[in-house]
């Protein structure tokens, strides 16, 4: 009997150790996805909060009001897009006050937590809406998903100033990027990524269990919304294509491919020349602004990859 009360004790002990650290500091640890169904792009709203203070936006930071570039200031005319500043930036938790910091402002946002549980997270609503809805916790086994060596994406323009982009990226760090409208560098670029960096990116897609998704999706969408085309490359062949118009594709998608259309704001950028052979193979006119104006989707992949061979 005595030893039963002792290990009776022994369970309780632990048990009520494991309630003790439900705390709010470590219960909003994670990733958290909207489950608000009121518009498609409203849903796209997610947060990860890590140990160290440190968030991220999924949707990411920017300034409210577009930069202008004047013809004068540029050889490919005038432009204007709005300036990027990542995802990820600084957060506290006091009892229900969540503070977020944006760095496009630089102010700090101060939202009203109303419900926070192991698996819910209510926001109140403020002005902007911009914080404020309920999510949900995610949770992600990758492991047994594939790895991919590069990744292609094709975004197409629409309505608004919306970063209409071609872009590589392989494993070895190497990116290829055309901008053609509402970006920071336009024309023909090449940078280079850290092997970290490449790794976020191979991650993000697949917490969207990229193999599995659809091929297309486009239901109710109407013309001038932003389609998003992309390639995973395995062992130089493409083993998935994807295609996501008006955000209408998972949460995590979207997650994946936004932070990657604006790489070319967080990362040197120095002007790529064609070589000779491969404008004549492709019929390239170098003296256009856009080289790839009158290419095919696949035509800017092939091109992109056989450009990539030279780097």
């Amino acid at each position: 009997m005595r030893y039963a009360l002792l290990f009776l004790f022994a369970i309780l002990s632990v048990s009520c150790q494991k309630e003790k650290t439900l705390t709010p500091q470590n219960i909003i640890l994670g990733t958290w996805s909207s489950i608000d169904t009121t518009n498609q792009f409203t849903n796209n709203r997610g947060f990860e909060f890590f140990t160290d203070s440190i968030f991220e936006d999924k949707y990411g930071f920017h300034r409210e009001n577009p930069h202008f570039i004047s013809a004068e200031n540029s050889k490919y005319g005038s432009n204007a897009y709005y300036i990027y500043f990542g995802t990820e930036s600084k957060y506290t938790l006091s009892n229900d006050s969540l503070r977020l910091f944006n760095p496009a402002t630089q102010k700090w946002s101060l939202c009203k937590v109303k419900k926070l549980t192991p698996d819910t997270l209510k926001i109140a609503t403020d002005a902007t809406h911009r914080y404020g809805g309920t999510f949900v916790k995610k949770t992600y086994k990758t492991d047994t998903i594939p790895d991919f060596d590069a990744v292609f994406l094709y975004s197409s323009p629409c309505f608004g100033i919306s970063p209409v982009v071609t872009l590589l990226v392989k494993n070895n760090g190497d990116v290829l990027f055309s901008g053609r409208y509402s970006v920071k560098h336009l024309g023909l670029n090449k940078s280079k990524i850290s092997k970290e960096g490449f790794n976020r990116i191979k991650e993000r897609f697949k917490r969207a269990d990229y193999m599995n998704l659809e091929e297309s999706y486009a239901h109710n969408v109407t013309d001038g919304m932003l389609c998003v085309c992309i390639y995973f490359i395995k062992n130089n062949k493409i083993v998935k294509t994807v295609r996501d118009c008006g955000a209408q594709g998972p949460n995590e998608l979207a997650w994946a491919y936004l932070p990657l259309i604006r790489i070319g704001q967080l990362h040197d950028m120095k002007e790529l020349e064609i070589p000779t052979d491969i404008a004549k193979k492709f019929n390239i006119d170098t003296n256009s602004t856009d080289v790839m104006i009158n290419m095919d989707v696949r035509e800017k992949f092939d091109f992109l990859s056989r450009l990539s061979e030279n780097l």
